[in-house]
């Protein structure tokens, strides 16, 4: 019986339908954040979002491949069981993502209340998480974009993108 179980996942440690899942929501919100960022940005500002991104994804893939691959989680400070997990971080930190790129508050939003919605019914990405967790990450993810889109704005002495894209960022100029 567990053979079969272990046949219907993919090498990632979740069935393939949430792995194709995953990757076909992380296009759209990619899509989407590349669609609102600003390109005419100071050489300061592409040194911090490479850094940062690359920094994030290597921080965010180490963990994924250690909690859902590998299945080595399960300590005092479990994920899903608590209002502030492990993976908490990475939820604060994608907001930090989205504040470099600036991606717009209200995209973000949208994003983040999206991906937990994802998280809970999409087996294999969060389905047990308690409701403070869900919070916690989302509100993380706001107070992370708020902060580091704030620096980015004094940096390029420009807006915060809380509501629209910057009059630079792609979409704006099509």
């Amino acid at each position: 019986m567990s053979e079969a179980v272990v046949q219907k996942n993919s090498p990632f440690g979740v069935p393939w339908a949430s792995a194709i899942g995953f990757a076909v929501v992380v296009l759209v919100f990619l899509g989407l954040s590349l669609a609102t960022f600003d390109p005419r940005v100071s050489t300061v500002t592409w040194v911090i979002r490479i850094t940062g991104t690359v920094a994030w994804v290597v921080f965010a893939l180490l963990l994924g491949y250690r909690d859902i691959v590998a299945k080595k989680g399960d300590g005092p400070q479990d994920i899903d069981r608590v209002a502030f997990d492990r993976w908490s971080w990475v939820h604060a930190t994608a907001g930090c993502m989205f504040g470099l790129w600036g991606v717009p508050l209200l995209l973000v939003a949208v994003i983040t209340i999206a991906w937990e919605f994802f998280e809970k019914y999409v087996p294999g990405f969060g389905e047990n998480e308690i409701l403070a967790n869900r919070i916690v990450d989302v509100l993380g993810a706001w107070i992370g974009w708020t902060v580091v889109a704030v620096v980015i704005a004094l940096i390029e002495a420009d807006q915060v993108p809380f509501l629209w894209p910057l009059a630079d960022a792609w979409v704006r100029n099509l």
